[in-house]
């Protein structure tokens, strides 16, 4: 709950819709203090309502299309099965033509819920209270995705407690991934 918001909110934009979310290292499941929860999701959605979807060769896309067609049924799929499930956050208007996926963001308990990645620019946010900061490593850790993980906090022991406990190859604090 020590993060600067609007740091916080840009470097996730950045890390969960950048690449139209394709990248290894792309941003999937974000924890959110509960404390702070409502804050930052209206801060998210606020901000993702100023991403522009469409044309990667235009300076003003944000979020470009997915790799083929085959990609983006999956993606939209899950979406729309999600969807369905009632654990929509936020989403903005895709392009109708084209290889794109409008950006989603859903609600799910923990990162226990993911039964696979999902290489598209689809956020999945969790929320924990600050005394089950360990348990939400432990579900991390357990999870096995462990190419890279971020953090934004101002707190530096809670930094060196996440770099301690976490296992994953890349570690990112206080920036995007």
């Amino acid at each position: 709950s020590t993060a600067l918001p609007e740091q916080a909110v840009r470097d996730i934009l950045a890390s969960a819709f950048q690449s139209a979310g394709q990248r290894c290292s792309a941003l999937r499941v974000l924890y959110v203090q509960k404390d702070v929860e409502k804050k930052m999701l209206e801060m998210l959605k606020g901000a993702m309502e100023a991403l522009n979807v469409g044309n990667p060769w235009a300076i003003s896309t944000d979020v470009g299309p997915v790799i083929d067609d085959e990609a983006q049924a999956s993606i939209s799929d899950y979406c729309k099965k999600k969807g369905l499930e009632g654990r929509l956050i936020a989403r903005i208007e895709a392009p109708a033509t084209g290889r794109f996926v409008a950006p989603h963001v859903f609600r799910v308990k923990g990162i226990e819920e993911m039964e696979r990645e999902v290489f598209g620019p689809v956020l999945h946010v969790a929320t924990f209270d600050a005394d089950e900061i360990d348990q939400v490593i432990a579900a991390i850790n357990r999870k096995g995705y462990g190419l890279t993980f971020g953090l934004h906090t101002r707190i530096e022991g809670r930094v060196q407690h996440f770099v301690d406990g976490i296992h994953a190859g890349n570690i990112y604090v206080n920036r995007n991934q």
